[in-house]
């Protein structure tokens, strides 16, 4: 496949001293015209020649010195903030070996253009203060190139000016907040964001099943706030508000008292700005006093953790898929597989490792586009340059535009079915639209 790395000769420029020459013919020529009279001036004329090669050998030192940090002849470092222990540490702990299963295997072939890719990552338990002091470490101390794959809405959006002001590449983040599609140069995301898939939601639940009663529960943060609102203003456009909206905190565990809300709304389908832990417990707590409304969520819900911990309760709950499933048929997803056995063995195949692979592969795509010349600027350059590329799984990237710095609107839905995620249409490419 086009992404694989492949061995290049080296590409950089090579510093001219054809300046430098012609200073010191004139040096000599001054020399000459005086050389039989003063054998001192001859001395200081060869000093200085001396001098001025020196002078050039210490400035070629010095622009050898001051590349791009993260950037080395062998090496290029990225940086990641993931929860490792804590509230989500199941998509921060695959999420980590999914992109590492694809670093693993190109630097095992010789890295992109020579450089060999290796990823510093800090455990920020999902929580903002942590990621902003990991942020720090990782561009100050650690001098990375590049974050990649930040996880977390919050805890992404706690680092976004930082970043900006220190001009560090934030590429692809675990997180598809809208936020990163329209916050300029140096934020890029890569799949539908939580507003395409929200509208996504509502269109099926009024045109498909005739649902009019819907009500929305999400996180109270940038995260949830981000699909909550978009569904709001999708709502408006088929005349229609939510019949409840009700939140929760991010360490929440008992949800009664959103359950019972959402049951007096009378709600007939609930949307879910929620992350894999809560629909188990909210579903459960619902079933308990005698609701069954549908449970429909966007990408984050549909992991094999929520069935998990969900069991029979979580059946018949809808999601958005924004990537195929790890059991699909197709090169990419073979390679997928493969490079988690060899090495991952002991992690299951999973949506949240590969989530993490596809960042990978995608930014393999554009290190080997931007060539031996690696800058941040010309890193960004390549990624707006992909344009249809299917790294053969039958979705394309395509970078959006200046406005919209996405590189994929693909989703479809699917349903929990018999204890396993199961399609339920046909991908399609989704309206471009952001949080209003």
């Amino acid at each position: 496949m086009c992404w694989r790395p492949e061995r290049s000769p080296w590409q950089g420029t090579v510093g001219s001293s054809c300046g430098t020459t012609t200073s010191a013919d004139r040096i000599s020529g001054i020399g000459n015209a005086h050389e039989r009279r003063d054998p001192m001036k001859r001395l200081l004329g060869s000093f200085g020649i001396l001098s001025a090669l020196v002078g050039l050998l210490v400035l070629t030192g010095s622009a050898s010195a001051s590349a791009e940090d993260g950037v080395t002849d062998k090496e290029v470092l990225l940086g990641a903030g993931l929860d490792l222990t804590g509230a989500v540490a199941n998509w921060g702990v695959n999420i980590k070996a999914g992109m590492e299963a694809v670093f693993n295997r190109v630097n095992d072939a010789g890295g992109v253009h020579g450089r060999k890719i290796r990823l510093i990552a800090y455990d920020h338990v999902y929580q903002p203060p942590k990621a902003v002091t990991n942020a720090k470490r990782l561009v100050e101390r650690d001098k990375v190139f590049a974050m990649m794959g930040h996880l977390g809405t919050p805890t992404t959006k706690a680092i976004k000016d930082y970043l900006e002001e220190k001009q560090v590449p934030d590429i692809f983040p675990a997180t598809l907040a809208s936020l990163w599609t329209t916050s300029g140069k140096w934020h890029i995301g890569d799949l539908a964001t939580y507003v395409d898939q929200t509208w996504l939601i509502i269109d099926y639940l009024v045109k498909d099943r005739k649902i009019r009663k819907i009500a929305s529960f999400y996180q109270d943060d940038e995260y949830g706030l981000d699909g909550h609102l978009g569904g709001k203003a999708r709502l408006k456009h088929h005349d229609l508000t939510y019949v409840a909206e009700v939140d929760y905190k991010r360490a929440d565990i008992d949800f009664s008292s959103q359950a019972a809300k959402l049951k007096e709304s009378g709600a007939e389908a609930v949307i879910l700005q929620a992350v894999y832990r809560e629909p188990p417990r909210l579903a459960e707590q619902c079933h308990a006093i005698g609701y069954n409304p549908l449970f429909i969520g966007p990408s984050p819900i549909v992991l094999d953790k929520t069935i998990e911990l969900g069991g029979k309760h979580v059946e018949g709950v809808m999601g958005v898929e924004v990537y195929p499933l790890p059991t699909e048929p197709g090169p990419f997803l073979d390679l997928y597989r493969a490079d988690m056995k060899k090495y991952f063995p002991n992690l299951a195949l999973d949506t949240t490792n590969l989530y993490g692979y596809q960042k990978a592969a995608l930014f393999v795509e554009a290190l080997q586009r931007t060539g031996r010349n690696l800058t941040r600027d010309s890193l960004l350059k390549s990624i707006e340059s992909i344009k249809d590329w299917d790294p053969g799984w039958g979705l394309k990237y395509s970078y959006g535009s200046d406005t919209r710095r996405g590189m994929s609107r693909s989703a479809r839905l699917v349903v929990v079915k018999d204890g396993k995620w199961t399609k339920v249409s046909d991908w399609m490419e989704l309206q471009e639209v952001g949080r209003r």
